[in-house]
């Protein structure tokens, strides 16, 4: 499944490197070949997006001019970039959507990368990593300070800026852009700077998703235009739809700025017919057994004529005709005469109803719609979580992904998806994510008098934290079946060894992301039947003893916030809802509270004989000053009280099976097996007597004293309360007689030397 957790390596021969927002010692190279600049570029492109460069594998392969269209507009815009002299440093380029915006974009940053183009920014609404601002400037750095001659200008400023302020991430995206880009620009010498690159393509401005950004973004560029400072004389290409707030930003550019309106293009009818004309050429010898009556002349001049009619301009009209008619599931010949049958009603108030009725003719020949629908909810939908999960670089709109949101089998989301190849790019594999073609698909399906029956908008926040809970939820369910509690008592041997080796095989990804991110649950206003139902069937059993295995934290107390969640679910039940099917959603959720409580005030733990007392003992009392969030030490005392060896202290539970039992603990466990009870109450006991360790000359000396010889001297010094030591003192010696490991009388160390060791 798509679930990498990103990992952290240290560059080659570096010393103190570390990544994040950490400092990173060492020196710079002027070719930037040492380890310091390979771990702080590292560092810089883990904060930019990749997708958004044109080059970009994830837009493979991005929208481009069809040869021969665009000519005028192209010869336009390249003796803009021809012209050195030039006074309008910025150049916008807008038009409507699907008009071929960014495919004149993709089409000059490849004719002019390394040579022209310094960087470029293709933002998308369809792709969380680049439909908004935070990594716009990272990836702009990026771009500078490693492609061609920039990187030796400008790679060692950016790099030294990186290293000399931690927090200059989390700062404005202005600051930024000034320490990354204007600053180490303001250091460049005048020699030589007409040879170098000196634009900056940014493509789709408009689908940055915040307005306030679009406008924030273009005040950098005015900046970045306007300095005097910079001996580089920036420019920048700029692509969007006409939107009010951004051309309303580009009033005060004035005289450095120069636009093109496409939508006033004479050029876009005849562009687009020469586009169907030679595409259709493509699709008669493609299919030509299925067209091998039609002749040379499918489809005629009249056909097409009234496609390019239907078009008015937009490209994306024209595309998606030519990858709906391009399919070997009807013949394209009937695909044709059904497009060419759509009935557009011209009063319709939508500015696209001819490329509306060709998006419902496509949804149209899917026969599951409903199946469909919640695909497209979760494609329409950008990722949202209740923390950071970057970390993880999980491909959430993945096949893999997508059918484990809607507990799908594998191979489904693509069989679902089958008839939509015209508006879906898919994936080769099920690790990577699904694509909207165009933004227009999105917008079509998100507003309800457009798409009609096919409306689907974005969920909620709360409906999309519902249905990845209840996905995560489920792959805790999958623990509970193979768990030997769950089975016979006469099949128990044979269970655990199963249960034992299913851990051990099972990657634990999965489970890992679902244990650290638990909090969507209770960030759902109104919990669906699907969630109370996963609650409901929760095992903590399985799920705590899977977790020491893997070694994971288990973060009790936050499991505490969602029983605290669950209780508020439950009233809200009780106070709304009458009818009996509805009550049954708070008995669910109640059996889940009553399921959890229990264990925030402990574990009943069972280990088999594999694992040696000593290490079973050790990692008791361990557990237990965690669960009480204990600060101070006890391995010393530990050890000298149970004479317990160092490997056994130096151990963890990681790696190894033991069984986490229910609080009403009735199963029959083999008489080798040793069962105890890891509980806070055990933990605070310790820690109220523990506390006196640091405070107190000698103290681990005499209560070592007072246990081996049932004394009380640290009570008469009042360093100890007289309630506490007893109720040590029971617990360590049922310990001692649970695992079988004799109390011993050690001299201690010092307290100061104690403190040193631990």
């Amino acid at each position: 499944m798509a679930f990498n957790r990103s990992n952290v390596n240290v560059a080659r021969d570096a010393k103190n490197i570390v990544y994040g927002d950490q400092v990173i010692y060492g020196s710079i190279s002027s070719n930037l070949d040492d380890a310091v600049s390979e771990a702080t570029l590292k560092s810089l492109a883990q904060r930019s997006a990749p997708n958004a460069c044109h080059d970009s594998e994830q837009r493979s392969p991005p929208p481009n001019c069809h040869p021969g269209t665009r000519t005028r507009i192209l010869e336009e815009l390249s003796q803009w970039f021809e012209d050195s002299s030039k006074t309008t440093k910025v150049f916008w380029f807008h038009g409507s959507a699907g008009i071929g915006k960014s495919a004149i974009a993709q089409n000059l940053a490849e004719k002019y990368a390394g040579k022209k183009v310094a960087a470029t920014f293709f933002f998308s609404r369809n792709d969380t990593t680049r439909d908004n601002l935070a990594p716009f400037v990272a990836s702009i750095a990026y771009q500078f300070a490693t492609s061609g001659c920039l990187r030796p200008l400008l790679g060692p400023a950016i790099i030294k800026a990186i290293r000399s302020d931690l927090t200059l991430f989390h700062k404005s995206y202005e600051n930024q852009f000034e320490k990354l880009i204007i600053e180490p620009c303001s250091e460049l010498e005048m020699t030589n700077l007409d040879c170098i690159p000196n634009t900056i393509i940014i493509d789709g401005l408009d689908e940055c998703i915040d307005h306030l950004s679009q406008e924030r973004l273009l005040g950098i560029i005015y900046e970045a235009t306007t300095v005097p400072r910079i001996p580089v004389p920036w420019v920048f290409l700029i692509f969007s739809r006409p939107e009010p707030q951004i051309r309303d930003a580009f009033d005060d550019f004035r005289t450095i700025l120069r636009s093109f309106d496409f939508n006033s293009s004479d050029e876009a009818h005849r562009d687009i017919q020469m586009y169907f004309t030679d595409q259709f050429a493509i699709l008669r010898k493609k299919h030509r057994r299925a067209l091998r009556h039609e002749g040379t002349s499918w489809p005629n001049k009249d056909a097409i004529d009234q496609l390019v009619d239907r078009a008015d301009g937009q490209f994306i009209f024209a595309v998606t005709v030519v990858k709906y008619i391009d399919t070997r599931d009807e013949r394209p010949q009937d695909r044709l005469d059904t497009i060419l049958r759509i009935y557009v009603e011209r009063e319709s108030e939508s500015p696209y109803s001819d490329l509306d009725l060709l998006y419902r003719q496509i949804l149209s020949t899917c026969h599951r719609w409903e199946k469909v629908r919640s695909i497209m909810e979760i494609l329409v939908t950008p990722h949202k979580s209740p923390l950071d999960d970057s970390v993880w670089e999980i491909s959430w709109r993945s096949p893999a992904i997508v059918a484990f949101l809607l507990d799908l089998q594998t191979g489904e989301v693509e069989a679902i998806l089958s008839r939509l190849h015209s508006v879906l790019r898919m994936p080769e594999d099920d690790d990577h994510d699904i694509h909207i073609t165009h933004a227009s698909f999105t917008e079509f399906l998100s507003d309800r008098n457009r798409s009609g029956e096919y409306y689907t908008p974005e969920m909620s926040s709360s409906n999309y934290f519902d249905c990845v809970a209840v996905s995560l939820l489920r792959t805790f369910s999958t623990l509970k079946l193979h768990y030997p509690l769950c089975y016979p008592q006469s099949e128990f041997i044979t269970a655990f060894s199963r249960w034992e080796r299913m851990l051990r095989n099972d990657p634990s990804r999965l489970i890992h992301y679902s244990h650290h991110y638990w909090r969507y649950c209770k960030e759902v206003e109104s919990p669906s039947a699907d969630l109370i139902a996963a609650l409901s069937s929760f095992d903590p059993c399985s799920f705590i003893a899977a977790c020491m295995f893997h070694g994971f934290d288990l973060y009790l107390y936050s499991w505490e916030i969602v029983t605290k969640w669950a209780k508020v679910c439950i009233l809200d039940f009780n106070l709304t809802m009458a009818n009996s099917s509805q009550q049954s959603f708070g008995k669910s959720t109640q059996c889940f509270v009553e399921k959890w409580e229990p264990f925030f005030q402990g574990v009943c733990v069972a280990f088999p004989p594999v694992i040696s007392p000593q290490k079973a003992l050790w990692w008791t009392f361990d557990f237990e000053r965690h669960l009480c969030h204990d600060p101070y030490p006890r391995r010393m005392f530990l050890q000298e009280l149970y004479s317990i060896n160092q490997a056994a202290m130096k151990s963890y539970p990681k790696g190894h099976t033991f069984l986490v039992l229910p609080a009403d603990n009735r199963v029959q466990l083999p008489k080798d097996w040793i069962v105890t009870h890891a509980t806070k109450n055990n933990g605070e006991a310790f820690m109220k007597v523990s506390r006196a360790f640091y405070a107190f000359e000698n103290c681990p000396e005499l209560l070592l004293d007072d246990v081996w010889d049932d004394t009380c001297k640290t009570v008469l010094r009042d360093w100890i309360k007289e309630d506490d030591l007893t109720n040590l003192k029971l617990l360590l010696k049922d310990r001692a007689e649970i695992f079988g490991i004799p109390l011993r009388r050690r001299t201690i160390k010092a307290r100061g030397t104690n403190r040193k060791q631990e």
